[in-house]
């Protein structure tokens, strides 16, 4: 009886399996969110104007815009590495808004410290989260019209964790607002993604904008290697 020969697989092959299995993985966290906006549509009118649709569709185009940048990350990287984080969202949210053309609507500025870093597996979700913020300041941070400028910080924090911070330059939240429970669907998966990263989120707003905070676990946002 003869003996089959194990042919151990390449490096670049098992990082190629490994990086479809955490796409994989993202895609089926995309599909979840498309069915939290299914069922909040299902609840809502029964006929959307063409705007909100577009606005919809849009929505999700740029979710499906993070995973496939993200794809192109992890194909080099392994379980173990810990990824560049702000270099990350400079692409995530440069591709978003090319993608969706977007440049007459939003200025993006990039403020990034060395070593801001995270595991693999939270890097989808505050993508998802950033690119949740970006859509609704364009959408809510200035009633008029006029284009709203994000600032995108990425950094770490006095006792070494990673500290994410988006902010825009628009009206803010309107008064008695509790962003940790109020707001549409976009702020109630943001929530839920944060919560998905481990992180701990934190919103603040007054007359000169919003400020979303995103604080990753030390253990977490520590750099691996």
């Amino acid at each position: 009886m003869s003996t089959a020969q194990v042919i151990p697989l390449r490096p670049n092959l098992l990082l190629a399996g490994e990086a479809n299995h955490r796409v994989a993985n993202h895609l089926a966290l995309l599909a979840g969110l498309v069915q939290t906006h299914a069922a909040h549509v299902g609840k809502g009118q029964a006929q959307l104007a063409r705007e909100d649709v577009q606005a919809l569709l849009r929505e999700i185009a740029g979710r499906v815009v993070s995973v496939g940048q993200l794809h192109r990350r992890l194909i080099d990287s392994t379980p173990e590495q810990a990824l560049d984080l702000g270099d990350y969202l400079i692409e995530s949210s440069h591709a978003l808004v090319k993608s969706l053309s977007l440049q007459d609507r939003v200025g993006i500025v990039h403020r990034l410290e060395a070593r801001c870093v995270a595991r693999p597996e939270q890097v989808q979700p505050i993508a998802l989260i950033v690119g949740e913020i970006i859509m609704n300041a364009i959408k809510h941070a200035h009633p008029t019209g006029i284009p709203v400028e994000i600032v995108i910080y990425c950094g770490r924090t006095g006792n070494g964790r990673t500290l994410i911070e988006i902010a825009d330059d628009g009206v803010g939240f309107p008064e008695n607002f509790d962003p940790a429970k109020d707001g549409g669907i976009g702020l109630k998966l943001i929530r839920q993604l944060a919560a998905s990263a481990q992180a701990e989120l934190e919103i603040e707003s007054d007359s000169l904008g919003a400020r979303f905070s995103l604080t990753l676990p030390r253990n977490h946002g520590a750099p691996l290697r």
